[in-house]
């Protein structure tokens, strides 16, 4: 039974409502916009902040279904943690966008908050401390990667929840140091 939801993860994952809602808005390959990501934050620079916000709650929503399904399943901590790994890897690098995708936090809070929801606010409580202290999204992302395992064990997960949450951890600080493609050039003509 873990095997296919964890493929099912996986494909739910790598379902791209920034792609898809800035490419109706604008008819605009978010992916050759900024940062390359396809996020909220870079569809928000392009679309504006209601698609941002829209692509915002699709991705924690997403976590929170891989999650939930696990856990409906009957699986445990371990297994839903490693659904929530996937979905986050579906996220990150989605196969149908040529595996170009977006960062991953936004669907790791929306399962962590299913997974262990305490060890999902001390995800946000970190983000938080960091936008106030630096200003930057981008270290709060990465400091709440960064302390996902810690948050997972003060959550009390198993040991094995906790690996799958710090591979998750792990999965998006490498999706941030990940740098963007540039634009394609544009074709003669186009």
């Amino acid at each position: 039974m873990a095997v296919p939801l964890f493929v099912l993860s996986y494909v739910l994952g790598c379902l791209s409502p920034g792609y898809l809602l800035v490419r109706r808005a604008t008819g605009r390959d978010l992916r050759a916009s900024h940062t390359g990501s396809t996020g909220a934050r870079n569809a928000g620079r392009v679309a504006g902040r209601g698609v941002a916000a829209a692509v915002f709650g699709l991705d924690l929503a997403k976590g929170a279904a891989a999650v939930a399904v696990a856990r409906l399943a009957g699986l445990g901590d371990a297994g839903a943690a490693a659904c929530l790994f996937a979905v986050v890897l579906g996220h990150v690098a989605p196969a149908q966008l040529r595996f170009r995708g977006g960062r991953g936090l936004s669907t790791a809070v929306g399962g962590l908050l299913v997974l262990a929801p305490q060890a999902g606010l001390i995800g946000i409580a970190i983000a938080t401390a960091a936008v106030a202290l630096t200003r930057s999204f981008t270290v709060a992302g990465i400091a709440a990667a960064a302390g996902a395992p810690l948050a997972a064990w003060l959550a009390g997960l198993s040991g094995g929840a906790t690996a799958w949450v710090a591979a998750t951890g792990g999965l998006i600080l490498l999706a941030h140091a990940r740098r963007p493609a540039p634009p394609s050039p544009a074709r003669p003509g186009n």
